[in-house]
């Protein structure tokens, strides 16, 4: 699992996966799912692929 931060805020994210949306609208589109980073309880989150990957950079910790 790959650390991210959130280019605008600094915020850290733990990538935890990747699916594909199979609803009507949008099947077929790839999305991540991720995490708050370093938090006992984390918030989770799905995002669209290439909008996590704008949004986002990977760290090397």
């Amino acid at each position: 699992m790959l650390v991210y931060k959130h280019k605008k805020t600094g915020n850290l994210y733990l990538k935890l996966d990747e699916a594909k949306n199979c609803t009507n609208a949008n099947d077929g589109q790839q999305m991540v799912y991720y995490c708050e980073y370093g938090k006992e309880n984390p918030m989770k989150f799905v995002r669209e692929k290439s909008e996590f990957l704008e949004k986002f950079e990977a760290l090397r910790l």
